[in-house]
């Protein structure tokens, strides 16, 4: 997790992965890599009314990669983000999917600052969620279930290693499946 917390309307790993799967279900993408950049810069104007994707400069970001404003329906990633997620670079298009769940899963609520996560319970911060929306979206578990280790989740899915290993240990943790080596 980065950047701030906030404290959202609680949301279980289950809840969170029936909203990544619909995803994929609108989109007809059951399996395999989720075009994120593509669903970011070319459909959401298309489905969501008032949306914008905005590539912003290091000197604006500074430090964000990514930032999500859904009061104003706006996904921001930080230009060099942007270009690394286009060519595939599983943490940016980690990033990408995390600011999308940031849209979709807060984007009708009122949020409640809060400095540190220490304290909230992760199902009520936002940006376990989103990590959580991210990493299931990008990782959908029926496919996850058919690979045979961590670095076949991290090829198909084009995520990094450590998203692979998060999320394959997060699954089996939940007692979805088997933990790969």
């Amino acid at each position: 997790m980065s950047g701030p917390s906030y404290e959202v309307p609680p949301l279980s790993l289950m809840n969170i992965m029936g909203s990544s799967s619909g995803i994929r279900d609108y989109f007809k993408m059951p399996d395999g890599s989720f075009p994120i950049i593509q669903i970011l810069e070319w459909v959401l104007p298309e489905v969501i009314p008032g949306f914008e994707f905005i590539q912003g400069t290091k000197a604006e970001m500074g430090a964000n990669h990514g930032l999500t404003i859904p009061s104003q329906k706006q996904i921001w990633l930080r230009e060099d983000v942007y270009d690394r997620a286009a060519d595939g670079h599983g943490r940016d298009r980690f990033t990408a999917a995390h600011e999308l769940g940031h849209l979709l899963l807060h984007g009708s609520i009122s949020l409640a600052f809060h400095r540190s996560s220490q304290g909230l319970p992760k199902y009520r911060c936002s940006e376990w969620q989103a990590d959580s929306f991210a990493g299931t979206l990008l990782m959908p578990l029926e496919g996850v279930k058919k690979c045979t280790s961590v670095a076949e989740i991290a090829q198909i899915y084009r995520v990094s290693v450590k998203a692979a290993e998060t999320q394959n240990s997060i699954y089996s943790q939940k007692g979805l499946m088997i933990k790969l080596p």
